[in-house]
């Protein structure tokens, strides 16, 4: 099982991490100083820190340089500053990213599918994958958007060139995934119930061969996009984008996937 060292020396915030970080599935670890800290890493090593910026003593964005001084751990510092201020302090830091406190699920699930080694998540499961089939030159595309208007307008655009398979939330999605072969897939990040994160997650672990037949839609901000590695995927377009540009988009990735 994946560990989760949360580093806070406030007991709310480490109580109510350390639960969320359980109900997802991942054993935790609990730091309230340095001296904690020091004395939990001497005996195990986690595979993610979760490091408060307010810490006594060593602010916890400075902390990342002593714990890379000895061991190579994913860091995403965690603040109730401003986005703003957070952004700076993560700049002059050695952590890997940032997220504005409250810690949600959505965040959690984003950090660990961009920082927690592939090695050490939870290992796929022994259930028959589904077939790539060849193309005959039409893609085959699951478009994956919650917006009714948004979705309509995308496979307006792209019906013409391709096969669309709609999925309006990252649970279908993810069973349309099971189920089915897909050239390319268009994915928003922001989805209800599950996440584009959690499908992120599902690909790297379970269908790793259609990560980069995937595009990422997204309006979201760089609190959210730096969970996205750009060289994973097969490409990330900002919303608004042309719509007009979206078959090429679609040919160029499905291509570049087979």
């Amino acid at each position: 099982m994946s560990t989760i060292l949360i580093v806070d020396d406030n007991p709310m915030f480490l109580s109510e991490a350390s639960k969320l970080c359980e109900r997802e599935g991942f054993e935790t670890m609990t730091a309230r100083s340095w001296t904690e800290l020091n004395q939990l890493l001497a005996t195990r090593v986690p595979d993610l820190v979760l490091m408060d910026i307010e810490m006594p003593s060593i602010p916890g964005h400075r902390l990342g340089t002593f714990i890379r001084a000895r061991y190579r751990i994913p860091i995403v510092l965690v603040s109730g500053h401003s986005e703003e201020r957070l952004k700076r302090l993560f700049s002059s830091s050695d952590a890997d990213g940032w997220i504005c406190k409250p810690l949600t699920r959505d965040k959690l699930i984003a950090a660990v599918t961009r920082f927690m080694p592939m090695e050490q998540q939870e290992a796929a499961e022994e259930t028959k994958q589904p077939e790539r089939v060849a193309s005959s030159g039409t893609p085959t595309v699951l478009l994956i958007e919650d917006e009714a208007l948004i979705a309509a307008r995308i496979e307006a655009a792209i019906a013409p060139m391709s096969t669309v398979t709609l999925a309006e939330d990252g649970e279908s999605a993810i069973e349309k995934l099971w189920s089915g072969s897909y050239d390319c897939i268009l994915l928003d990040l922001m989805l209800p119930r599950l996440s584009g994160f959690d499908v992120v997650r599902h690909l790297m672990m379970r269908r790793p061969e259609l990560l980069k037949a995937t595009v990422i839609m997204t309006a979201a901000g760089d609190a959210s996009l730096q969970f996205i590695d750009p060289t994973a995927v097969g490409k990330v377009l900002r919303k608004p984008f042309d719509l007009g540009t979206l078959p090429d988009v679609v040919r160029e990735v499905a291509a570049s996937a087979r």
